[in-house]
């Protein structure tokens, strides 16, 4: 007792001498100011605090929850739009455009209305306000996908381009005859070409038509390909046309049943994109305008977005592919209003913990963890993209997370830790934040994806139904075009910061 009660006094002296010495501190400064110092002169006394970041805790993996219920769509209601030029063909008006050499000056400068077809360089990009970071923007952000120049310098090799193509070629030889990727209706283009013996297996859910064909054209426009130029523009042709017949009157890719936003958020990602990237074609505006119009409705008043519009519910992930496709959107000049980012962010920041920098899918807390660091992933390549300071804790917390979760093709304590959805928006976090996240990422990634495509029958190119939303919904076709999308990652985006 005589110990505790000595030791209890030893504190309060200890905070009594601290507060004496404060008080006269002041009373010091105080004099000074009454007294000695000049008229009019302020003594001030600083006090400089800074806030260090938690240490990171390391990954515990914990079982995958239940898929969670569908929830019913919303009554369709009207939507304003912005206007737009109407055009009656789809795609069809567009011309051979030469391709932009170094020679030809600067393509912006040109006449824009020279002809409608594609080209890699003549478009309507801009610079934008969000995700410019160190002056990347516009013609900048999209132009690395015309050409290789940076495919060694960012770590890429011919492996990983080959990896690419031979996915590219088992996509073109699995799409319909109307454009689309039919998930589990594909298989009937298997065993046509005798290079190609065999029969593919992983079929996928119907309703994910729409989003698997904007997730297979974003592969091809990845690679430089457009509806005129590159060795797939016949297939980028075809999907363009699926999607434009698709597109219903309020702007939304497909029905508006089931988990139809994760549909239309990324066949408009696609569908702005071609439209950057394009010779200011008119009919892809008008359908890529309506799309993003229809996003722009679909966010929750101050919140984000989810599986149906308006539906007072939000999530990171489909908030994420929202994010993108706004941000592609005002990349080509299209309009986006500000504020949608500004909600978007906000609630990013609620979901995330910052104790550790985890942003979880509905919630802040880390034990709804879906997959080890998935939604973390998906909200800094958002946060990057909408003008997030590289000193932002949350993408140096983040990027530790990621550093600790590396690409990996099998099991960690029994949990199955192959996923490519994490691997797509990891492979382009850690792309941004750059040096030694970057590299000790990427060499993962590649073994994790290069060494496990599959190289023999009809399979070629493509990759096994080996994660959980392949095998849930996507199949064969959303395990490949999700994977050639990481892979393309040395040259899909310009780095936003330098």
């Amino acid at each position: 007792m005589q110990k505790r009660a000595a030791n209890a006094f030893l504190e309060k002296a200890a905070w009594f001498v601290l507060s004496i010495a404060i008080h006269g501190i002041l009373l010091w400064a105080f004099s000074l100011g009454m007294g000695q110092s000049p008229k009019g002169q302020v003594v001030k006394i600083e006090l400089n605090m800074k806030l260090q970041p938690e240490p990171l805790e390391p990954f515990k993996p914990s079982q995958l929850p239940e898929p969670e219920k569908i929830e019913k769509p919303l009554e369709k209601k009207e939507i304003s739009e912005v206007q737009a030029p109407v055009v009656t063909d789809p795609v069809s008006q567009e011309t051979r455009v030469t391709e932009h050499t170094s020679e030809q000056g600067d393509p912006m400068a040109q006449n824009p209305y020279e002809g409608a077809g594609d080209s890699p360089w003549e478009g309507t990009l801009v610079e934008t306000e969000i995700g410019i970071g160190a002056g990347v923007g516009g013609a900048a952000m999209l132009s690395g996908r015309f050409g290789r120049e940076k495919l060694l310098q960012e770590g890429g090799s011919q492996q990983t381009e080959d990896s690419v193509r031979l996915g590219l070629l088992w996509l073109k030889r699995h799409q319909s005859e109307d454009g689309s990727w039919d998930a589990d209706g594909f298989i009937k283009y298997c065993n046509q070409d005798p290079k190609y013996p065999g029969i593919c297996d992983g079929p996928g859910l119907s309703w994910v038509d729409p989003g698997l064909t904007g997730l297979a054209l974003l592969g091809f426009l990845g690679a430089g390909n457009t509806s005129t130029v590159g060795e797939f523009k016949e297939e980028v042709r075809k999907a363009q046309q699926y999607l434009l017949k698709i597109q219903d009157e309020q702007g939304c890719f497909g029905p508006q049943d089931k988990l139809y936003m994760y549909n239309h958020a990324i066949a408009t990602l696609a569908m702005t994109e071609a439209y950057s990237i394009s010779n200011y074609n008119a009919l892809l505006k008008t359908s890529a305008q309506k799309a993003v119009n229809f996003i722009v409705y679909a966010q929750n008043p101050g919140k984000a977005w989810r599986y149906t519009a308006r539906c007072n519910e939000n999530d990171t992930s489909v908030t994420g592919w929202c994010v993108m496709a706004l941000k592609s959107a005002k990349i080509g000049g299209l309009e986006v209003p500000n504020q949608c980012f500004e909600w978007a962010k906000s609630f990013l920041d609620s979901m995330t913990d910052r104790t550790i920098y985890f942003v979880g899918y509905t919630s802040n807390d880390r034990k709804y963890v879906q997959v080890p660091e998935c939604m973390t992933a998906v909200a800094m390549t958002a946060r990057v993209f909408m003008g997030a300071d590289p000193k932002d804790l949350n993408l140096i917390g983040g990027a530790g997370l990621l550093q600790n979760n590396p690409p990996l093709w099998g099991t960690y304590k029994g949990i199955m830790m192959i996923d490519y959805y994490y691997w797509y928006y990891g492979t382009m976090a850690m792309f941004q934040m750059g040096g030694s996240y970057w590299t000790q990422w990427n060499d993962k990634m590649k073994i994790a994806i290069v060494d496990h495509q599959v190289r023999e029958g009809c399979c070629a190119g493509s990759w096994p139904i080996a994660d959980r939303w392949s095998q849930e919904s996507g199949g064969r076709i959303y395990a490949t075009a999700i994977n050639v999308l990481s892979l393309e990652i040395y040259y899909r985006y310009a780095k936003v910061f330098k």
